[in-house]
């Protein structure tokens, strides 16, 4: 005997993959993230203060530079504005340095 009923898993996983479908094929070139969104999705929940101190202040070419054109952080320490953190380029970055970052230091 069978309990699981196979067309009902199906049909659940199909419904399942069409809503979730708009939002993995969600263009992230231009979508910005403030930093307490950053920290909690990239950085291990890490403080505020811990991201811009061992991130934005130790790796200077991630701060938004529109001369240049590099970076992806708009106002990293957040004085008077908030800061703004280009998604796409900032994963990009994380992921090409994950190893360079030392996630267990302390402040």
């Amino acid at each position: 005997m069978n309990i699981l009923n196979e067309s009902a898993l199906r049909d659940m996983m199909f419904q399942i993959v069409k809503e979730s479908k708009p939002r993995l094929e969600e263009d992230l070139t231009a979508k910005t993230i403030g930093i307490n969104e950053f920290r909690r999705d990239y950085c291990q929940g890490k403080s505020a203060e811990w991201v811009r101190t061992k991130i934005f202040d130790r790796y200077p070419e991630v701060v938004f530079d529109p001369v240049k054109h590099t970076g992806w952080v708009l106002n990293p320490h957040g004085q008077g504005k908030k800061t703004v953190i280009w998604q796409k380029q900032a994963a990009k970055w994380l992921e090409s340095h994950m190893y360079d970052i030392d996630w267990g230091e302390k402040l």
